[in-house]
């Protein structure tokens, strides 16, 4: 994907030929999977706009210990929730974030993902798709849960994924079988949320010219606020 290519568009045809390998009772596994977690509102009932985003204290692919403070002291925070390493959808999004990581910080901004994988496989999901922003290992989903954008999966899904030959218990060094909600938000260095996206479905992702869109409004109200 360039990055003048529309992100949106680019996981709809992903989702698209995706969809249409499938056999049919994935394909059903699948839907009922989003129907579930619609009913669950976990994305309505999660962080949003005007909350204030929880402290975090997350390592790194080297095992470095990094805080939400740490970030926050230099500017804004653009930080990415996503599934992991395996998934192809994450996979343009993360690109997608590192092709805007310079508009963003040119904005005083700093783009941060966060995802269950363990550090070892951070690193190499970094050197794979070129990621040079910070890329957080999350153990058990145990940041994504308390933001509230962690599920267990069903069964239909467990069988998918083990059909895949994909362990996420192993992968994300877990006791049960959990996902976070593909999300992205843009803290202010207050710690306020002040753009906010999540979706059970991981085909819909907001555009970065939006979040480059937040971080613009940001530092002009900052401007303004600077100058009453």
């Amino acid at each position: 994907m360039s990055p003048s290519s529309s992100l949106p568009q680019a996981l709809h045809e992903l989702n698209r030929h995706h969809l249409s390998e499938l056999s049919g009772r994935d394909r059903t596994a699948v839907q009922d999977e989003y129907d579930r977690l619609r009913m669950l509102r976990l994305a309505e009932e999660g962080l949003a706009r005007g909350d204030m985003f929880p402290d975090f204290a997350l390592r790194d692919a080297n095992g470095v210990l990094h805080t939400s403070h740490e970030f926050l002291d230099r500017g804004p925070m653009v930080l990415a929730f996503f599934r992991g390493g395996w998934c192809p959808y994450c996979a343009l999004t993360m690109v997608a974030l590192e092709e805007a990581r310079a508009a963003i910080e040119a904005l005083g901004g700093q783009p941060v993902g966060i995802m269950p994988d363990q550090p070892a496989r951070i690193a190499e999901t970094a050197s794979q798709r070129g990621i040079s922003y910070p890329l957080l290992s999350d153990p058990a989903n145990g940041f994504a849960r308390t933001c509230g954008l962690a599920y267990e999966l069903s069964p239909e899904h467990v069988r998918i994924h083990l059909e895949r030959g994909r362990d996420l218990r192993r992968l994300h060094a877990d006791t049960a079988w959990r996902l976070p909600i593909p999300a992205v938000f843009v803290v202010a260095p207050d710690a306020q949320i002040v753009f906010a996206f999540s979706d059970v479905d991981s085909a819909r992702w907001p555009d970065p010219e939006e979040l480059i869109a937040s971080l613009d409004a940001l530092r002009d109200a900052h401007a303004r606020d600077s100058h009453a």
